[in-house]
């Protein structure tokens, strides 16, 4: 199993500069990269010496019980919502997966918890922040998606329900009413809102949404696990907004940009995942996690970009419970850092003529379901 708080911190700066190349459609020069790397690196120390300091103070403590109650809350919920009956609460897991997960799982099934294991000790895990460094925000960010909790748009594929806390590192206190924008391709790698050949349509919105957090820092989304597509291995884009714009339609305007991220998965659980329909019938090429330059970057002894997960069921079927804790400078400001690839509008999408390149899925416009 791959441990990725012990990747060596120059691994992570030499994958940076993969990163910035890898990605589809993002291209930048040598001084691009080497900027980035220093603005990043600060950003990193900032964030480790100032969250050593709040990190363990009781209103910090308070959040993480917090956050624990609310994961296993939700777990619940959404089996009574689904109608499962398992008197395990995290499904059923042989003793060969258990020997093989005990080793710094991050799922949470696999550890044979029971109803009576305290909250704190399920889901204490990873109530402490991910110290998650920007990232490139690659060539399919569209702006001005529906604020919303289902994203799904029909898609086929694993059911996740995603728990994403937002804390300040300078004080340890949650990031409250900002927006969180989050956006992945499809089971068989295709992205919506973009005009690129073998993606979805400007006209599509499946897997993008925005939700608002709450008091907490927190929001939540439906959605199904990402696919992977040539040269990237499963993750989910993010981006951070505070004091946005929301508009009469349910969409918004982009305001000061805190953090631009991208998180990802476990290798076990993704080996589970593609082994399912329709993943099992895409025939791009499968990165792992480990290999991907940008989840590579991320993995510091201070960060550790894989979520944790619980299963609803006892099968993938029944869906996941996917969550992360994300700390975030409120002082940093990346809102011209990018261009979006397009907006979407009353009408429909527009192309702002930044789409860049890059490989997709296997398909075009019709290959996926369209709501218009």
């Amino acid at each position: 199993m791959v441990n990725f708080k012990n990747i060596a911190a120059s691994l992570a700066v030499s994958s940076i500069i993969g990163s910035a190349i890898a990605h589809p459609g993002e291209v930048q020069s040598a001084k691009q990269i080497k900027r980035e790397i220093e603005k990043y690196t600060k950003a990193q120390h900032k964030a480790v010496r100032s969250m050593a300091k709040v990190e363990n103070t009781p209103q910090a403590l308070a959040l993480k019980a917090r956050a624990a109650e609310r994961r296993a809350a939700t777990v619940a919920a959404l089996r009574e919502k689904r109608g499962i009956t398992t008197k395990s609460m995290f499904g059923k897991r042989s003793q060969t997966d258990l020997n093989r997960y005990l080793a710094e799982s991050h799922d949470l099934s696999a550890l044979g918890y029971t109803l009576d294991t305290p909250l704190d000790v399920i889901f204490g895990s990873n109530a402490t922040s991910g110290l998650a460094p920007e990232v490139t925000i690659g060539p399919y960010f569209v702006s001005g998606e529906y604020i919303r909790t289902d994203v799904t748009d029909g898609s086929e594929g694993v059911p996740v329900h995603l728990d994403l806390q937002f804390i300040d590192i300078n004080t340890y206190t949650p990031v409250p009413e900002a927006l969180v924008d989050i956006w992945h391709c499809d089971a068989v790698g295709v992205y919506s809102g973009v005009s690129n050949g073998g993606q979805g349509g400007l006209n599509t919105t499946f897997l993008r949404g925005v939700q608002q957090t709450d008091s907490d820092g927190v929001v939540q989304f439906d959605t199904i696990f990402p696919g992977h597509y040539q040269g990237r291995a499963h993750h989910i884009h993010l981006l951070v907004s505070e004091d946005p714009e929301i508009l009469p339609n349910q969409t918004y305007i982009v305001g000061k940009t805190d953090h631009i991220g991208q998180i990802f998965f476990s290798q076990e659980l993704i080996t589970e995942v593609e082994e399912t329909s329709p993943y099992n019938t895409n025939n791009q090429g499968l990165v792992l996690t480990a290999s991907d330059g940008i989840a590579a970057g991320q993995a510091t002894a201070d960060h550790d970009p894989l979520v944790d997960y619980v299963l609803i069921g006892d099968s993938l079927e029944d869906g996941l419970l996917a969550f992360i804790t994300i700390g975030v400078d409120t002082t940093a400001d990346y809102s011209d850092n990018y261009t979006p690839a397009a907006h979407y509008q009353e009408g429909g999408g527009v192309d702002t003529g930044n789409g860049g390149g890059g490989p997709g899925g296997p398909g075009g416009p019709g290959s996926v379901q369209s709501l218009f």
